[in-house]
């Protein structure tokens, strides 16, 4: 099978890359639209009730929005991206081959958050124990608090992992969704090094860099916007704008990141067999992963037939 280069991949499945960085813009405009418009109401100053209105605002569509549309954009790209990876070729109707693809694993929104709610978390969780020193053995409080620090940033570098695995619940293996989203956890975990071989440093230097550029543009922009909007809401303001800029920014690296990776992530998935100490091993580790392992031996065994597009 040939395969295609992560590059190409890329290129080839942009648009979906694009409209998952149009969210955070999208809710950047109406941030500061809505502002605009209680600026205006309130005659001035908007005040600490006239930020709050706004924040409420701000947050209820950001949400609102991944919640009815993210979604759909980042399933529909890691689907995509499965099948180029898998199959060695990008569909010949991206749209089609993504839509079927999505409502067969997440028929709505509910169904995609209450798999996000389990697999995110076991990841976050099982994060902190790779390459890590145990805590309990920092003598030294200071030290102890800096590795926790650090797990945090290594925790959120890594976030395409979670890209990694839901692009592993549409391998078309015929297994069900959370068999194959627990599988697809327990793979990572027992071969990151492999996985993320130079990966996890690069990630780790550029969570940073994007920490560094939050607080630059959060200075420059509250500074312009408080003497329009008082120091409460224009500071306010100035961090939702570096927030939603950094968000946009970091979506076209994950996106990247996850797609590099991807090949490797499947080389291991292919030949990985996970014995049952594997998996009693990983609950140990992670109550959270107990959760969603619990979940997935609870599920249905018998699965409507998969999407037939593009199968070898």
């Amino acid at each position: 099978m040939e395969k295609l280069s992560p590059e190409k991949i890329f290129n080839k499945t942009f648009s979906y890359v694009f409209l998952k960085m149009l969210m955070p813009l999208g809710s950047l405009v109406v941030s500061l639209i809505t502002m605009k418009i209680i600026s205006g109401i309130a005659g001035g100053e908007v005040g600490i009730v006239g930020t709050a209105i706004w924040l409420v605002i701000t947050i209820a569509f950001a949400f609102g929005l991944n919640f009815f549309l993210g979604y759909k954009f980042k399933a529909s790209h890691m689907a995509v991206v499965t099948d180029a990876v898998s199959v060695g070729m990008i569909p010949d109707d991206m749209n089609a081959m993504a839509k079927e693809s999505v409502e067969y694993r997440f028929p709505s929104c509910n169904e995609f958050l209450a798999y996000s709610n389990l697999v995110k978390p076991a990841i976050n969780q099982l994060q902190k124990n790779l390459n890590t020193f145990d805590e309990r053995r920092m003598r030294v409080p200071v030290l102890g608090q800096l590795l926790k620090l650090c797990q945090v940033f290594v925790g959120m570098a890594l976030s395409f992992t979670f890209d990694l695995v839901l692009g592993y619940t549409f391998w078309r293996d015929g297994k069900p969704l959370y068999t194959s989203a627990a599988d697809g956890v327990a793979i990572y975990y027992n071969s990151w090094r492999r996985i993320t071989e130079n990966v996890m440093f690069l990630a780790l230097e550029i969570i940073v860099s994007m920490v560094v550029v939050f607080v630059f543009i959060f200075a420059i922009m509250a500074a312009m916007l408080a003497p329009s909007y008082g120091p409460v809401a224009g500071g306010f303001l100035g961090a939702g704008v570096a927030y939603f800029f950094c968000s946009t920014v970091k979506v076209f690296i994950d996106s990247r990141l996850s797609i590099r990776l991807m090949t490797s992530f499947f080389e291991e998935a292919q030949y990985a067999e996970i014995t049952p100490d594997d998996y009693a091993y990983i609950c140990r580790a992670s109550s959270k992963y107990n959760k969603l392992f619990q979940k997935a031996q609870n599920e249905p065994r018998e699965q409507r037939p998969q999407p037939q597009d593009n199968i070898q």
